[in-house]
C-alpha cells in the first residue's frame, strides 16, 4: 500500500525527492531539550536560502497545494547519513539549540505565494488526522487519501549553518503528511554572483 501511494506522488509530480531536496535525521531533537528562540529578525541571507529550498519544493508541488510552514525552525543537528556533510566547508558552529522563527514580513521573501505559517504542533495533530493509511481504512481511494494528506502536509526548515564567508550553507527540509507519507534531505547551497543555489545534498528520504 505504501508503495503505491509514493509511486502515485511520483506521478503526479507531488514528490521530487531526486529534482531537488529530500532529509535523514537532522531534526531530531529531545523533547524536555525545548530550544531558545532567537528574537533577532533572520538575515537576508537566511530568507534567500530558504527560499532556495521552498522554491524548489512548490515548483515541484506544481503549486496546486497551499504549503504549511512550521514557524520555527528546528536546531541543526547532523548524525548518521549526514554526520560529514559539509565538513570540508568550514561552517560555523553556530548558537547550539538555538531556532528562529518566520515572521508574516517574510513570507514575500520566501515565496511569491501559497506559503502560511503555521503551529507545528497543531499542524501534526492535523497531520495525524488526514493520514493518507487512516483515510484508505475509512474507505478512500489511495488517490484521494494521499492527495488529502498531502494537502495538511507539514514543510520544516532546519537551521542553517553558514561558512565564514557565507559562501556555502548547509540546511536541513522535511515534509511529512502521514506515518507513510513523506519526504526531506539535507541540501548544501552555494552563493555565486550573489545568488544561492543547490550545489548537493548529503541524503534523502522518501516513506
Amino acid at each position: 500500500m505504501a508503495t503505491m501511494a509514493v509511486k502515485f506522488l511520483f506521478r503526479c509530480g507531488l514528490i521530487a525527492v531526486s529534482l531537488s531536496f529530500p532529509v535523514t535525521g537532522m531534526a531530531q531533537v529531545a523533547a524536555e531539550e525545548k530550544p531558545k528562540v532567537s528574537d533577532k529578525p533572520m538575515t537576508a541571507d537566511q530568507l534567500a536560502v530558504y527560499r532556495v529550498v521552498l522554491s524548489g519544493w512548490m515548483d515541484n508541488g506544481k503549486g496546486k497545494h497551499e504549503v504549511l510552514l512550521s514557524v520555527e525552525t528546528t536546531p541543526f543537528a547532523l548524525d548518521g547519513m549526514d554526520a560529514d556533510c559539509g565538513k570540508d566547508l568550514g561552517l560555523g558552529a553556530g548558537p547550539k539549540g538555538e531556532v528562529h522563527r518566520f515572521r508574516a514580513e517574510d513570507l514575500p521573501k520566501l515565496a511569491q505565494s501559497k506559503v502560511r505559517l503555521v503551529d507545528p504542533d497543531a499542524q501534526r495533530k492535523e497531520v495525524a488526522e488526514n493520514d493518507p493509511g487512516k483515510k484508505i481504512r475509512e474507505g478512500s481511494s489511495i488517490k484521494d487519501a494521499v492527495a488529502h494528506g498531502f494537502a495538511h502536509g507539514l514543510v520544516t526548515l532546519g537551521e542553517i549553518r553558514f561558512d565564514k564567508d557565507h559562501a556555502y550553507a548547509v540546511v536541513w527540509y522535511g515534509f511529512t503528511c502521514g506515518a507513510l507519507c513523506g519526504n526531506g534531505a539535507t541540501v548544501i547551497l552555494e552563493k555565486k554572483n550573489g545568488k544561492w543555489g543547490v550545489r548537493d545534498h548529503c541524503s534523502n528520504w522518501v516513506s
